[in-house]
């Protein structure tokens, strides 16, 4: 069978897929605060690619383009999860503590990927991008499809010590096809206190009046689902 110039059939499969976006930097750049850009970008490639490379050898792909970055495995492997899952979450926990903005959105789903020619296309990149743009806040989701694809396995969303179901209105703009879970900014303390919504509440802090909302539901949301007592973490 003869294919189209540059398709390769191997490339389009099942796959885990992971988007994230900074918040804010399209008005900067707009703006022409060239000189924040520059050092804020800087900053969050720096640290996609301190926790994404340790898992290149196991199969992971990154890149990024503009404010966005991508994150995705071979296959759809329970394991392969394991490995997008705890990037993606690790990238996103580690932009958020260095006060930087961001929203991202894991999926599961077709991704046609050529990484050497930046060619990403499938209905897993639609999927993960309309998941983070639809976002209201500041937060990192697993999708309706994740749910579905785990549902069952020791890996299901309901056992996610880092998640949480995603139920109060208006945080997704969508109407989910099945339920939609959230990291809950639940892990670690700093004398006491979440780190996350320290960072959360110093984001706010700095923060246009338009977009204060978005950091009131991230804060509200990690304060329903943490508690601390004699300096122990207690997930709610």
């Amino acid at each position: 069978m003869n294919y189209s110039q540059g398709y390769r059939p191997l490339r389009y499969r099942t796959r885990w897929f992971c988007y994230l976006d900074l918040l804010g930097f399209t008005s900067l750049v707009h703006d022409q605060n060239i000189e924040k850009v520059i050092p804020l970008y800087q900053q969050a490639l720096d640290q996609l690619k301190s926790v994404a490379k340790p898992k290149k050898r196991l199969g992971l792909i990154y890149s990024w383009f503009s404010d966005t970055f991508i994150i995705y495995s071979r296959n759809d492997s329970e394991r392969d999860f394991s490995y997008v899952e705890q990037v993606g979450r690790l990238f996103f926990q580690s932009l958020l503590l260095h006060q930087i903005p961001v929203r991202g959105a894991l999926t599961h789903g077709s991704l046609y990927s050529q990484s050497s020619e930046n060619i990403f296309v499938g209905p897993a990149l639609i999927d993960a991008y309309r998941y983070a743009e639809n976002q209201t806040w500041v937060g990192f989701i697993l999708t309706p499809s994740d749910y579905s694809r785990l549902a069952g396995t020791s890996l299901a969303l309901t056992n996610r010590a880092h998640y949480r179901l995603v139920d109060e209105p208006g945080i997704i703009t969508n109407e989910p096809s099945a339920p939609v879970y959230a990291f809950a900014f639940n892990n670690g303390t700093v004398n006491g206190r979440n780190p996350y919504v320290l960072a959360l509440e110093a984001m706010r802090a700095a923060a246009p009046s338009k977009d204060k909302q978005k950091y009131d539901k991230a804060i509200a949301f990690a304060n329903k689902h943490y508690s601390v007592h004699e300096g122990r973490r207690h997930p709610a």
